[in-house]
């Protein structure tokens, strides 16, 4: 008989001991695909302990070292050491694009239009003619000034100030930028508030630092700030996380009225706010020009500005821009953890901005993206439209049929295309509605994309799914 009593402990799965049949591994891997596919086990959860589940299921503790073994090698699962067995991550699958098959259309990957990298090359070779002695030393290890006022300027083409209370940081990207702050600024056990579709790799994040997401229900407006409002009283929240500017993976741009509403729900209730503004040059193409939450609350908010879309992904380096009052604890975790960004990349990021090749860039991108999506609207006529899907990286693509996302994502593989579901964003299973994010910006040419969206709709038609 178990030793343990799980009414008060609960774990994260609970498999059906009835139906376990031998050999049980098998069985057992069987129950996880279907938790997995139906949604019950969202990515990023992490699976009860071996010993846990042995001992709640009566049976060897190998047998589900075994199951979490073949699960791993399948792609449903992986292990950290010393932290534990996690549901695969949403977004970019393990070991990222690179891993995808050869002839493989890239329909998944919410890439950065690589196309335009080569607009860079002699933007790295001014840089690298600082040499070593000046790029490839410990110096300066929260980023050079000469950096900072790069990024200063580059939000001032935004239209943007910073305030006099807020420190910037040069990161390595903004996945660095917001694995600091959950390691840093937040707390095991703490709550933040999401949309219910987010960002697939916060999902992971957030479940390796025992950090828990609640999520707010969405209008077509994006986070509802009554809701918000309900979630905070109930749920003890202590942070907001926010893509104000074509939010991945619904794609809504918060409009000035919204990101008010949402600014005094968390200014009342002292949330701290991570801006996430991934795509902040599209607020350039926004003729409301809404402010950023880091200027409606700039004691409160810790922006991130990537610069993987903006530049290139390759390039690694982002901003982030925080309250002062956090300036010792930020920088003290920030050399704990990574000691210092890349000069040498940092310092291309600086000439591409003073030398004005990022506008240039940011232009060829805004030029592909608007026949990229030109193209995907004469061939999926019914899809959603924001005011700014012209120039969108990805596009959202509803789907009418109840099915599994990871169904969907087999069957298109089988036909060597590569797309994400919504599965791979949702933060519980009772978030409504199925979708694919299509990337538009991940294939090496328009021609290219055009097949691949061809073979998507006639997949999907095929299985009247649209």
């Amino acid at each position: 008989m178990p030793v343990n009593d799980f009414s008060h402990h609960q774990l994260t799965w609970y498999p059906d001991k009835g139906k376990l049949q031998r050999p049980i591994y098998k069985s057992l891997l069987e129950q996880l695909k279907v938790a997995i596919n139906n949604g019950d086990l969202t990515p990023g959860t992490k699976l009860p302990p071996q010993r846990e589940l042995a001992d709640f299921l009566d049976i060897n503790f190998t047998t589900i070292t075994r199951t979490y073994k073949l699960s791993a090698q399948l792609g449903l699962t992986f292990g950290i050491h010393g932290k534990g067995t996690f549901v695969s991550p949403n977004g970019i699958d393990p070991l990222t694009a690179n891993s995808r098959q050869r002839h493989t259309i890239d329909l998944g990957f919410a890439a950065s239009f690589e196309q335009t990298n080569h607009l860079l090359d002699q933007v790295i070779k001014k840089t690298v003619k600082q040499g070593a002695t000046q790029l490839l030393t410990y110096d300066s290890p929260t980023g050079r000034e000469v950096d900072k006022l790069a990024f200063k300027s580059y939000l001032r083409w935004l239209g943007v100030e910073l305030h006099t209370n807020q420190e910037v940081l040069v990161t390595a990207g903004g996945e660095n930028s917001l694995t600091l702050l959950l390691m840093i600024i937040f707390s095991r056990g703490d709550k933040i508030a999401v949309d219910e579709f987010t960002y697939g790799n916060l999902i992971a994040t957030a479940q390796l630092n025992n950090i828990q997401l609640v999520a707010i229900k969405n209008d077509q407006y994006g986070m509802d700030p009554t809701d918000l409002e309900r979630k905070c009283q109930n749920n003890n929240l202590t942070g907001l996380y926010l893509m104000p500017e074509y939010s991945n993976p619904m794609g809504i741009t918060l409009n000035t009225t919204r990101r008010n509403e949402l600014a005094i729900v968390a200014k009342k209730h002292h949330l701290k706010v991570i801006e996430d503004d991934y795509l902040s040059f599209l607020s350039r193409n926004n003729h409301e020009r809404p402010p950023k939450l880091m200027q409606l609350l700039p004691d409160q908010t810790f922006y991130i500005c990537s610069m993987s879309k903006v530049l290139a992904s390759g390039l690694r380096i982002g901003y982030l821009a925080f309250p002062q009052a956090y300036k010792q604890q930020i920088e003290n975790g920030f050399f704990n953890t990574v000691v210092k960004v890349s000069s040498l990349n940092s310092a291309i990021a600086t000439e591409a901005i003073n030398s004005q090749t990022i506008y240039k860039i940011i232009d060829h991108k805004m030029s592909l993206a608007k026949e990229s999506n030109k193209l995907f609207d004469s061939i999926f006529t019914d899809a959603p439209k924001t005011n700014l899907t012209d120039i969108a990286f990805f596009r959202r693509l509803p789907i009418k049929k109840k099915i599994s996302g990871q169904q969907i994502e087999r069957g298109l593989a089988d036909i060597s295309i590569r797309c994400f579901s919504s599965d791979r964003f949702k933060i519980n299973a009772s978030a409504t509605g199925t979708f694919l994010r299509v990337s538009l910006s991940a294939t090496s040419s328009l021609n290219e994309l055009a097949y691949g969206l061809e073979k998507l709709k006639g997949y999907l038609e095929s299985q009247k799914l649209i």
